[in-house]
């Protein structure tokens, strides 16, 4: 291979420091590690970085989501469909275990690496856990219900509330989890909740499972809400690190936007609901999850959305 874009720790610190980031500062990264090119001492550099970049006071956080221990109902492979509705086989699941259930491989390398080091604390949900380091980890990660996951109380709310900084060092906006926040807090045409299954340890070495009120969540337009905050004139910094386009933006800015363009340009009314939710139906009433205070204030910039 030629014309890589060669990245060290310090080229990634620099860049960091380009897109604002200061000592002492909360973040939320979302990462894509072959983006930048051939980056010495690959993935561990990166977190250096970001350590070095933040100092002993700022904090880290990912998540760490882990969907490969969803109900064996939301599979979709058709030649696994006749294990998937045997209960033998939702009953084998392995129990979620902050501490030693790894991040799914999609998630990236980043958040199983930071997952995996000393000081780091994990959220308790079996699903979408979020992993965090620094001295406000045991802040955000300390309440995590299982129902309404990414609502505002649990870790996302947390980091709204610290007024944190959303990191997108070579992925896209469909990564920023920031952004359910804005579905939860928003009551935008076809806005549906159901129940979902979690798994809970059986005390046999398996799962038992409960099925929780839960918002049907969806990304598949949030690149073009991103797009749309890029042209809008709100908070944002960006650089190139080699060759990944990253970003760095007020997480309540982001989320105050999404609130306003949902409202005004998603309609889910037609979709289908995917596979293992039970009793699907309209969610156009608030969510029973905590509030976002200034969610949903100055009207006047709803003109930004367009």
């Amino acid at each position: 291979m030629t014309g890589r874009h060669l990245v060290t720790r310090s080229t990634v610190a620099d860049g960091l420091t380009a897109l604002g980031i200061r000592p002492g500062a909360t973040v939320i990264a979302h990462t894509s590690l072959s983006s930048f090119g051939y980056v010495v001492g690959a993935a561990h550099s990166v977190l250096l970085a970001l350590r070095d970049t933040l100092g002993p006071r700022g904090t880290l956080v990912m998540p760490a989501f882990t969907p490969q221990l969803c109900h064996p109902a939301t599979w979709r492979a058709p030649d696994l469909a006749r294990a998937a509705a045997d209960p033998r086989t939702a009953a084998q699941m392995p129990p979620f275990d902050p501490r030693r259930t790894p991040a799914a491989r999609t998630m990236g390398v980043l958040p199983e690496l930071l997952r995996t080091q000393p000081g780091t604390l994990r959220s308790h949900h079996p699903h979408v856990s979020f992993a965090a380091q620094g001295p406000r980890a045991q802040t955000i990660v300390r309440e995590h219900p299982a129902a309404w996951r990414l609502a505002a109380h649990g870790p996302l709310g947390r980091l709204w509330d610290l007024d944190a900084t959303v990191l997108l060092l070579g992925a896209p906006w469909h990564k920023a989890t920031a952004l359910h926040l804005a579905e939860y807090a928003t009551a935008y045409r076809g806005r549906r909740h159901g129940l979902w299954a979690v798994p809970e340890p059986d005390g046999r070495g398996g799962s038992r499972w409960r099925n929780v009120p839960e918002l049907l969540v969806w990304e598949g337009d949030f690149d073009t809400l991103g797009a749309a905050y890029e042209t809008s004139g709100a908070p944002l910094a960006d650089t190139h690190i080699g060759g990944a386009h990253c970003r760095a933006l007020p997480l309540r800015d982001l989320v105050r936007f999404a609130c306003r363009w949902l409202a005004e340009h998603r309609d889910l009314s037609r979709a289908v609901a995917p596979p293992g939710w039970r009793d699907v139906m309209d969610a156009g009433a608030p969510v029973p999850a905590g509030e976002l205070g200034a969610a949903h204030t100055d009207p006047a910039a709803k003109e930004q959305t367009r």
